[in-house]
């Protein structure tokens, strides 16, 4: 049955129903554009603001103005990202529901809004482009301006869509704070050229939630003791410190009084030349009043890191088993929002001692092994293992005290330095939700990225990897010729 049987249009001319149809689209495409929806299928609703950022806006006490300064002038390549900033702006207004309010402005052709940018210490970004067969360097505002009652907060530039969500809601959550929780990090001291800083982009991130305090409580030290008004302290093993006697009790004594603590230490020491020798950081002693023992071995793993080895004349890219990648995690932990993968570098075993103070966290996959006394380290040389010893090992645990001291373990000194961060892990978005969770009450849980990037594979079974290996060669042809058969056949009958 056709359409024209349907509605009766048999004897109507074929250009009145082609003029009837188009007024219809018309008409149907005005009335639809006054609703606006959105539907996100993306995996974890990484197009959607989130529930943390949801929760900080309802919570709004005053009205939030933000406002997006952004040249006329743009870059033909930032144009896109304009219209996706805008869209994304928009999201906040529409869940402000009147407490948030967005305004575009342009300074280079209204002097009032340049004259607000410049006052807000707003800085101009520098582009170049190539132009008529000549490049060109413009100088144009693409950055956001809040006031929140007294207060005011600028993102200097937001060309990082990835990133938006959590550097705006964190800055609003600042905002709306009476007070900023700080932070003490021991065992490293303050870096501030950013070429030397191998904690740059954990500190980046963190300063816009926290204040961090680099301290000292060593026996060379004034200090005698972490001072309370720490809300948590990061604990740092940097290949060489032996934390001393003052040190340790200044720990034990904090976390007594119901701190909180994070610690990135190793089970042995990794030199930079692949040698290994004893830990003696002394933080043993800590983790053992919480029913967790860090081992003093190394674990290797069949999933792992692509390595880059060699030196300015020769190099080799190769899966390094020492780095290992993995994506299992302990069930029901608001740690783990919006992460996907992690990496551990040189990573030794927690055994849980005490299964009512500590629980694991992390795990290795199942086909992983150790390393103990005796290490080999090189690439080319490490030593295949026996099929009876490969199973699963806990990477990171967390623990708490009756007198609700709490701490996070993770045997990894290198976890969130510089050089062992990429696209590809989330390192640094799972100490962000730990610090969140322990000071914050988990405010800023699972925005650190909007767009997700990458997806871990399941791990597999030789078996189950040939399986979807076939599946792909012949199931599609195999349709086909079913599909084939099936019209020949009712061709030939008829």
């Amino acid at each position: 049955m056709t359409f024209a049987k349907i509605f009766k249009l048999e004897k109507v001319e074929k250009w009145v129903i082609v003029v009837l149809s188009f007024l219809v689209f018309i008409l149907a495409n005005y009335v639809v554009s006054f609703f606006s929806f959105k539907i996100d299928l993306s995996f974890g609703k990484a197009y959607s603001l989130s529930s943390s950022t949801k929760k900080i806006i309802k919570n709004l006490d005053d009205v939030l103005n933000i406002k997006f300064f952004v040249s006329s002038d743009l870059p033909i390549r930032l144009l896109p990202l304009k219209n996706e900033v805008l869209d994304f702006l928009k999201e906040y207004q529409k869940e402000g529901k009147g407490k948030i309010i967005v305004k575009v402005l342009d300074p280079k052709k209204d002097e009032s809004a340049k004259n607000q940018a410049q006052e807000a210490g707003l800085p101009t970004l520098q582009f170049s482009e190539l132009q008529q067969n000549k490049y060109q360097v413009s100088s144009i505002y693409f950055g956001l301006v809040l006031s929140y009652g007294t207060k005011k907060e600028i993102l200097p530039q937001v060309t990082n869509l990835e990133d938006l969500e959590y550097n705006l809601t964190s800055q609003i959550f600042k905002m709306t704070k009476k007070e900023v929780e700080k932070i003490a990090i021991l065992g490293k001291e303050e870096k501030f050229n950013p070429q030397e800083d191998d904690l740059l982009s954990f500190k980046n991130a963190a300063k816009q939630q926290f204040v961090l305090d680099f301290i000292d409580v060593s026996s060379n030290s004034a200090a005698k003791e972490i001072d309370k008004i720490y809300k948590a302290v990061i604990v740092f093993d940097n290949n060489q410190k032996e934390y001393d006697s003052q040190e340790i009790g200044a720990i034990k004594n904090y976390l007594q009084k119901g701190g909180k603590g994070l610690f990135f230490v190793d089970g042995v020491w990794v030199k930079d030349n692949l040698q290994v020798v004893p830990a003696k950081h002394n933080l043993f002693s800590v983790f053992a009043d919480f029913g967790i023992e860090v081992k003093k071995n190394l674990l290797l793993s069949s999933s792992s890191e692509l390595v880059n080895f060699g030196n300015q004349l020769f190099q080799f890219i190769t899966p390094y088993p020492f780095w290992i990648k993995t994506s299992v995690f302990s069930q029901n932990q608001p740690f783990f929002s919006n992460i996907q993968q992690l990496l551990f570098p040189w990573v030794s075993e927690i055994e849980i001692k005490d299964k009512n103070k500590a629980l694991p966290l992390v795990f290795t996959s199942k086909k992983s092994w150790e390393q103990k006394e005796n290490f080999i380290l090189d690439p080319q040389s490490i030593p295949e293992p026996n099929p009876k010893d490969l199973k699963q090992f806990i990477t990171s645990s967390y623990a708490k005290s009756k007198n609700q001291g709490e701490i996070v373990v993770v045997p990894s000194s290198r976890f969130i330095k510089e050089p062992y961060l990429s696209r590809t892990n989330d390192n640094l978005e799972f100490v962000l939700n730990l610090l969140n969770n322990l000071v914050a009450k988990g405010a800023l849980s699972g925005i650190r990225q909007r767009v997700v990037l990458f997806y871990p594979l399941p791990e597999l079974s030789e078996n189950q990897k040939d399986l979807f290996k076939y599946l792909n060669i012949f199931l599609l042809p195999s349709i086909f010729g079913l599909l084939g058969v099936f019209r020949l056949t009712k061709r030939t009958s008829q």
